[in-house]
Formats: C-alpha cells, sequence, structure tokens
C-alpha cells in the first residue's frame, strides 16, 4: 500500500512541475560532482547568449552562456565574515532547450 501511494505522490507531483513550469536547469560543476538546479523563478535576465540567476538575495549570480552551455557562478560571502568572492565553472545540460520549455508554459492556453 505505501508502495501505491509513493507512486502516486511522484507521478502528480511531477505533473504539477510541468504544469508549472518548474521543471529544472540542471547543471554540473567541472573540478566536482556538485550539481545546481536552477528554476524559472530565480531568472533575472535573459538574451540570446545568456541568462542570468540570482540566488540568496543577490549573494550568489549565475550567467549561463545559452550557446555553450557554460556556467559561471559567482558568490559574495560577506557580513559578519571577510569579504570573500567564489567562483565556480560547470556546464548546464540543453540551457536553452530548458529555458524556451519555461517560456512556452508561460503563453496562455486556448480553450
Amino acid at each position: 500500500m505505501n508502495r501505491l501511494l509513493l507512486l502516486f505522490l511522484l507521478v502528480s507531483s511531477s505533473a504539477f512541475a510541468a504544469e508549472s513550469g518548474s521543471l529544472p536547469l540542471k547543471c554540473q560543476l567541472l573540478d566536482t560532482s556538485d550539481h545546481f538546479w536552477f528554476y524559472n523563478e530565480q531568472i533575472v535576465y535573459k538574451s540570446d547568449q545568456f541568462a542570468v540567476f540570482q540566488n540568496f538575495k543577490g549573494r550568489v549570480v549565475t550567467q549561463i552562456d545559452l550557446k555553450t552551455n557554460e556556467l559561471i557562478r559567482t558568490t559574495y560571502i560577506g557580513d559578519p565574515f571577510d569579504p570573500e568572492y567564489q567562483i565556480l565553472l560547470g556546464k548546464c545540460d540543453d540551457a536553452l532547450h530548458v529555458l524556451d520549455m519555461w517560456a512556452m508554459n508561460q503563453l496562455p492556453l486556448d480553450n
């Protein structure tokens, strides 16, 4: 019985994610096995070549090159700590395709 409930929850939550446009853009760092997932709500800028995401009230900014899928993530660690920047490099999976899917999910459906 628990397995059936778990299956139902997985299917219903996946359907909700697809409907809400919240399928993640998945990226992995080059030097470690760390992964980052980005969502439509985090994007602050998009052009033909770049997308910029913001997290943690602007302390973390990620720029993704939509032509090469390259990622650069800059983190500012400040108050109450000594100011310091962390810069990470990575690659994303089909970034432009994911952003196009997000844009399609924003279009109204004809009834």
